[in-house]
């Protein structure tokens, strides 16, 4: 028998007491081994801040220590911190929301492997995010 691992809220966290409290009302409801997770990488910093316990991440697999840094950020409590390293990122959310998601994970993994970018293992905030400018 197939259990529920995960919910995938997506990404409408602008007011942080309205997100936290959709999330709590959800956390009544369903039981303790399913996580509560936020998709729409530009809204993970706003979902993991609110309450979310995981990132379902596109990009996590481009820039991993990027998105660890901003999942850890947040899960520790620093919101303001996960807040800055998500703005760093905001020319690749631009682009998210405004077309088709493969396809641009697609085109910066070409122009990363031809560029030869390292992605930052700093971890430091906010200058360890990877700045990315719109392609």
């Amino acid at each position: 028998m197939r259990t529920l691992a995960s919910i995938r809220i997506p990404g409408a966290f602008s007011e942080l007491p309205q997100a936290t409290g959709r999330i709590n009302i959800l956390r009544e409801l369903i039981p303790d081994t399913v996580t509560i997770g936020v998709s729409g990488d530009w809204a993970a910093a706003g979902g993991l801040n609110a309450g979310c316990d995981v990132w379902h991440s596109v990009i996590g697999g481009l820039f991993p220590q990027t998105a660890l840094d901003l999942t850890q950020r947040a899960q520790a409590g620093d919101a303001a911190c996960a807040t800055a390293l998500s703005a760093q990122l905001e020319s690749l959310w631009t682009l998210f929301r405004g077309h088709d998601i493969l396809d641009k994970v697609a085109a910066y993994c070409h122009r990363i492997s031809d560029s030869g970018h390292q992605e930052s293992s700093e971890g430091s905030c906010p200058e360890s995010a990877v700045r990315i400018r719109a392609a």
